[in-house]
C-alpha cells in the first residue's frame, strides 16, 4: 500500500502550514488547517501531547500524529507528521497499527524531507483495548456526535480496536482526533470519537462519555462495533435496501428494522419498521418485498388504529414503497369512519391541523386525511359535523382546515348548519365568519353569529354581506335563535324587506308577535300587511286592531306615514269598515283608488250594521251615502220587519237622496206589518215626510187614515203643512175658524169656476143678479173675493143656495158637502 507523507508546523511567517510532502502528496497543502490543533490549549491542561488523529478527505485518508513544537518561536504551536493513503485502499485494511508504526514517535523523529513509503498491512493480533466496548456502547448510544473518551493515552490502541471491527463503508467515514471542548467540533460530519483531556470532563454534558469499566454492549450495533456480534444480517439487510451502512446511526437503524420486521405485528412496531424503511431507502426498486411486507401488515393494523395512532404516521413519504397508494387509501377509509368522538377531539384537532400545514406533515399524508375528512362529510358521518363545531372553540386552524375541506354544496352547508350548538365560543370568531363567506355560505355565517352575538347584532352583521334580496336562509339563520320580540325588533330597526317577510311568516304560526305592535312605524306597517297578505286573519293579531288602524289613517290623513300596502291589505278584512274612523269624511279620496270601493261597501255595511243595533245614525257624507244606497243590505234592513220601525225611519232621515217611489214602498210595509204607529213613530214619520216634502207619502198617509189608521194621526200634524185645507179639517188635523173656512170656499170656488161668480152663470141660477159682480177686467179669483165677501155680509144669493147649485153642477165634489152642511157657511 502506498502512502504519501507530510510535516506540518511552524512556517515562518505564515504560522501553521505544510512544512514539506512526499511529491505525490496532492492534496497535503489543502489540509493543512486540519492537521493543527482544534483549539487553543484552555489553561492549566497539560497532558494532550502527543495524540493520533484520522479522517477522510475526498479520495484519501489522513493518519497523523501531532506533537506540541517546544522549538517553536511561540507557545501553543505544534508539529504534525501525517499518512496520506488511499481511501479505497485503507477501507480494506483491518489493522491501523502498520500505519501508526509507520508514524513519527517523538517530535524530532518527523522527517524533513519525506518520501513516499510501502507499507505491508499486518494482522497484528493485539488484543481489544480494555475500553472497546465502553466506547461502542458511547458511539452506538450517542445523542449527539462525538463519543469522548477521557484521556490521550491509549487513545491510539483504542482506535485501532474499533477500526479492526468496522467494514470498509464504515471506515471511509470514521474519524477520530483530540477536542478541548463542544466549540471546536466543527467538522461536518463530526468525528465518531474524540479524546479529551480529563479535567475537561464537565464541558461534555450533552455527549457520551467513553465507561471504560464497560463490561457489556448496550446494543446490538455497539456489540458488533465492539467485535461481539457480526454485522452481516444487518449489512445485507442494507444491500437489499440499497444503504451503505457508512455510519453507526445507519447501523443502528438497520439493527432496529431487522429486530422490529421480524416481530409481532403489533401498529407500534410496524409502524417503527415503516418509517425506518422509509428512511433508510427511497428506491422503490430497492427492498421490494420487505417494503411491501411491512406495509401491507401495517395496513392490516390501521382499522384498530384510531386517530392518535395516525397521527404518527405524519411524517411517512413512503417515496421509496411502490404500493405505498394502498396505505394512504387505508388512512382514507380510517378517517372516514372515525366516531369523532369529543374524548378524541385532541388527538382529532391535532390530526386535522397537521393535514393542512405543510411543516406539521408530509404531503402524502396531508392528501389522505383530508380525502377521509372529505369522504367522510359525503357519507354523512354524523359525527363530523358536530366534531367540527367543538373544533371551532378548540382551534382556529383545526376548523378552518375541516371547513375548507368540505365540499361548496348547499346540503353539506345546510348539513352543517344542523349541528351548530345553540352557543358557541370560537377561537377566532373573525377568521371564522370570514371563512364561511369565502366559502359562500350565508346560511352558515348567519348561524354562527345566531350562536354568538345577539339576534339584533347578529341580523345587523349579516345584512353587511347578505345583500341579495331573494336569498333569506342567511337572515333567516341568523334569528334561529331570536325571540318573537328580537325579531321584531331587528325588523324594526334594521328595516330590510326580508326582515318584513320573516317576521310575517312568523306571525302566521305565532299571530302574538303583532300583539305589541302600533303601527307608528312604517315598517311594523308593513309586517302587518305582509302577515295579513299571507293570512287574512291576521287583522286582528294587534292587541287593539281598531286603534293600531286608526293609527294608520291618521298618518294617511297627515299625508305622509302610511304605509299603501297595509291600507289595501287591510280593505280586504273587518277592518275596513271605517264607520267609526276618525275624520272619517276626508279618508275616502286619500285611499287607494283601487281599494276605495271595498272600504266603502265595508262601512257602508258597518254603517248599517251600527244603526241596527241601536248606534247613533249619524249623517254619511256624500261618498258613504252613495254606498250606503247601493247597498243590497239597506233593503233588507229596511224590509225587515224585526227592525224597530224608528230604526228603519231614522236611517231613511239620514240619507237624503233616499227616493220618494222607493219610501213609498218601504211606507207600505211599515204600515201593513205594524197594526198600530207608536205615537213617536208616528211623530218620527211625519217629521221625515214633511221635511222632505214627499206628497206621494202623504196621500198614502191621509189614505190610511180614511181607512181608519188613528194612529197616523201624529204623523200628519207634523206634515200638515203639506195638506189642503179640506184634508186638515176633514182628518181634524187642526179646527178651523170662520176666516179659514171662507178662505178655503173662496179657493174651492176659484177652482171650480176659474173665471168667476158668473161662471156657468152660477150666479144667476142661484138668485144673484150678475150685474151685482165686479167687472170683467178683474181676475176670477178677484171677482170670487168681492162676492163672496158680500154674500157673507148678507148679500144675495145666500151661500145655502149657491152651494145647492154648486153641488148641482158637481154632484161628488165632498169638499163642497163639507161647506154646504157648516154652520159658519150656511148659517
Amino acid at each position: 500500500m502506498r502512502v504519501e507523507q507530510a510535516v506540518y508546523g511552524e512556517v515562518q511567517g505564515r504560522g501553521h502550514g505544510l512544512r514539506a510532502s512526499s511529491t505525490d502528496a496532492l492534496v497535503a497543502a489543502d489540509i493543512a488547517s486540519k492537521l493543527d490543533l482544534p483549539d487553543a490549549v484552555p489553561p492549566g491542561v497539560q497532558v494532550w501531547s502527543p495524540f493520533v488523529r484520522g479522517f477522510p478527505v475526498d479520495q484519501h485518508y489522513v493518519l497523523a500524529r501531532t506533537f506540541l513544537d517546544t522549538t517553536a518561536s511561540r507557545g501553543g504551536m505544534v508539529l504534525t507528521h501525517a499518512l496520506i493513503v488511499s481511501l479505497d485502499e485503507v477501507s480494506q485494511v483491518g489493522s491501523l497499527m502498520a500505519l501508526f508504526a509507520c508514524l513519527a514517535p517523538t517530535a524530532s523523529a518527523c522527517p524533513t524531507n519525506p518520501s513516499a513509503i510501502e507499507v505491508q498491512p499486518l494482522d497484528d493480533g493485539l488484543p481489544p483495548a480494555p475500553d472497546l466496548i465502553g466506547a461502542a456502547n458511547a458511539i452506538a448510544g450517542q445523542r449527539e456526535a462525538p463519543a469522548v473518551r477521557l484521556g490521550v493515552e491509549g487513545f491510539e490502541n483504542l482506535v485501532h480496536s474499533l477500526w479492526r471491527n468496522l467494514w470498509p463503508a464504515m471506515r471511509r467515514t470514521f474519524a477520530f482526533r483530540l477536542s478541548f471542548g463542544p466549540n471546536d467540533v466543527v467538522d461536518q460530519p463530526p468525528p465518531a470519537l474524540v479524546c479529551t483531556p480529563e479535567q475537561l470532563q464537565a464541558r461534555w454534558t450533552q455527549h457520551r462519555i467513553v465507561k471504560p469499566d464497560d463490561q457489556a454492549a448496550e446494543s446490538a450495533s455497539a456489540a458488533v462495533l465492539c467485535g461481539k456480534a457480526d454485522a452481516a444480517q444487518y449489512l445485507a439487510l442494507g444491500a437489499d435496501l440499497g444503504v451503505q451502512v457508512t455510519d453507526v446511526r445507519v447501523l443502528s437503524r438497520l439493527e432496529r428494522l431487522h429486530s422490529l420486521k421480524a416481530g409481532n405485528d403489533s401498529f407500534d412496531d410496524l409502524l417503527a419498521a415503516v418509517r425506518l424503511a422509509d428512511g433508510l431507502s427511497n428506491q422503490r426498486t430497492s427492498g421490494v418485498q420487505l417494503k411491501d411486507s411491512l406495509l401491507q401488515r401495517l395496513a392490516a393494523q390501521l382499522p384498530t388504529a384510531g386517530c392518535k395512532r395516525l397521527l404518527q404516521m405524519r411524517n411517512l413519504s413512503l417515496d421509496g414503497f411502490s404500493n405505498a397508494p394502498t396505505l394512504w387509501s387505508k388512512v382514507v377509509l380510517l378517517v372516514s369512519e372515525l366516531k369523532f368522538a369529543p374524548a378524541d377531539d385532541a388527538d382529532l384537532v391535532d390530526m386535522v391541523e397537521a393535514s393542512q400545514n405543510a411543516v406539521l406533515a408530509l404531503a402524502p399524508w396531508r392528501s389522505a386525511v383530508a380525502g377521509g375528512l372529505l369522504a367522510a362529510a359525503v357519507h354523512d358521518n354524523p359525527g363530523l359535523w358536530k366534531a367540527i363545531w367543538r373544533w371551532v372553540e378548540r382551534s382556529d386552524a383545526a376548523s378552518t382546515a375541516a371547513i375548507q375541506k368540505l365540499r361548496s354544496e348547499s346540503s353539506v352547508e345546510q348539513r352543517l348548519v344542523q349541528e351548530i350548538p345553540r352557543r358557541l365560543i370560537p377561537a377566532n370568531p373573525a377568521s371564522l365568519v370570514a371563512l364561511l363567506r369565502q366559502r359562500g355560505w350565508l346560511m352558515a355565517h348567519g348561524a354562527v353569529l345566531a350562536a354568538t352575538v345577539s339576534p339584533l347584532e347578529a341580523a345587523v352583521q349579516q345584512l353587511k354581506v347578505d345583500k341579495a334580496l331573494v336569498h333569506t336562509a342567511g337572515l333567516r339563520a341568523a334569528l334561529r335563535h331570536a325571540t318573537l320580540a328580537q325579531s321584531l325588533e331587528a325588523a324594526i330597526v334594521l328595516k330590510d324587506p326580508r326582515l318584513v317577510e320573516m317576521c310575517a311568516d312568523l306571525a302566521v304560526a305565532q299571530p302574538e308577535v303583532l300583539t305589541g305592535i302600533g303601527c307608528e312605524d312604517l315598517t311594523e306597517q308593513k309586517i302587518w300587511a305582509a302577515a295579513i297578505g299571507k293570512s287574512n286573519s291576521l287583522w286582528s293579531a294587534p292587541g287593539n286592531p281598531l286603534e293600531v288602524r286608526d293609527t294608520v289613517l291618521v298618518h294617511l290623513g297627515k299625508g305622509a306615514g302610511a304605509f299603501t300596502g297595509l291600507v289595501e291589505a287591510l280593505a280586504g278584512t273587518p277592518l275596513a269598515d271605517l264607520t267609526a274612523a276618525p275624520d272619517r269624511p276626508n279618508l275616502w279620496s286619500l285611499l287607494p283608488v283601487s281599494h276605495r270601493n271595498l272600504y266603502l261597501r265595508a262601512t257602508a255595511l258597518g254603517w248599517l250594521n251600527a244603526a241596527v243595533a241601536g248606534s247613533d245614525i249619524n249623517r254619511p257624507e256624500p261618498e258613504l251615502e252613495e254606498a250606503v244606497m247601493t247597498n243590497s243590505t239597506l233593503d233588507l234592513v229596511l224590509g225587515d220587519a224585526a227592525v224597530p220601525v224608528r230604526t228603519r225611519l231614522a236611517i231613511v232621515s239620514a240619507l237624503p237622496s233616499f227616493r220618494e217611489e222607493v219610501f213609498v214602498s218601504l211606507l207600505g210595509n211599515i204600515l201593513r206589518s205594524s197594526r198600530a204607529l207608536p205615537h213617536a213613530d208616528a211623530d218620527q214619520l211625519g217629521t221625515l215626510v214633511a221635511s222632505r216634502r214627499w206628497q206621494r207619502a202623504v196621500a198614502v198617509l191621509c189614505n190610511r187614515l180614511a181607512d181608519r189608521r188613528y194612529d197616523l194621526t201624529p204623523a200628519l200634524q207634523q206634515c200638515s203643512s203639506l195638506l189642503n185645507l179640506f184634508q186638515r179639517w176633514t182628518f181634524g188635523i187642526f179646527k178651523p175658524s170662520a176666516d179659514d173656512k171662507w178662505r178655503a170656499f173662496e179657493e174651492t170656488a176659484c177652482e171650480l169656476y176659474p173665471t168667476g161668480p158668473d161662471c156657468e152663470e152660477l150666479w144667476s141660477r142661484a138668485g144673484g143678479k150678475n150685474s151685482d159682480l165686479p167687472s170683467w177686467s178683474q181676475n176670477g179669483a178677484t171677482r170670487w173675493h168681492t162676492a163672496l165677501r158680500s154674500m157673507r155680509y148678507g148679500g144675495r144669493p145666500n151661500a145655502r143656495a149657491l152651494l145647492a147649485k154648486m153641488r148641482e153642477d158637481r154632484p161628488g165634489n165632498e169638499t163642497l158637502g163639507l161647506f154646504a152642511n157648516d154652520v159658519d157657511i150656511v148659517g
